[in-house]
């Protein structure tokens, strides 16, 4: 059944409440990283590290699963595990960087947790 999450208390169980704090600190680790290379790379870097990442988890995405849970966890399991060489950024992005990169993802409507 779904319903409303207006507070961390309202997820219940303490293992999604840590999977919570988790995956906030990564989208915020994600824009941190955004923010510190704005200056220091070509303008559009961090937009084709993104589009890398998402081509890279779109079939894990678009797999089927019973709840928006395992979908994220699948999802931000597969950007981390991802060989990415092309980009300069790619060096320095670290784990917590890409699964948040995966949120940002997220708020752009590029992925979605639950259908």
């Amino acid at each position: 059944m779904k319903k409303p999450v207006t507070s961390t208390t309202d997820l219940g169980k303490p293992m999604l409440r840590e999977h919570f704090s988790r995956q906030r600190e990564a989208f915020y680790q994600a824009e941190s990283l955004r923010v510190f290379v704005r200056d220091k790379v070509e303008p559009g870097t961090f937009e084709r590290l993104q589009d890398e990442i998402h081509a890279g988890v779109i079939d894990t995405h678009d797999d089927d699963y019973d709840d928006g849970y395992k979908r994220v966890v699948a999802v931000t399991k597969a950007a981390q595990d991802m060989t990415i060489m092309a980009n300069p950024i790619a060096p320095i992005a670290q784990t917590q960087d890409r699964r948040g990169i995966c949120h940002q993802l997220a708020n752009d409507d590029r992925l979605k947790w639950t259908r």
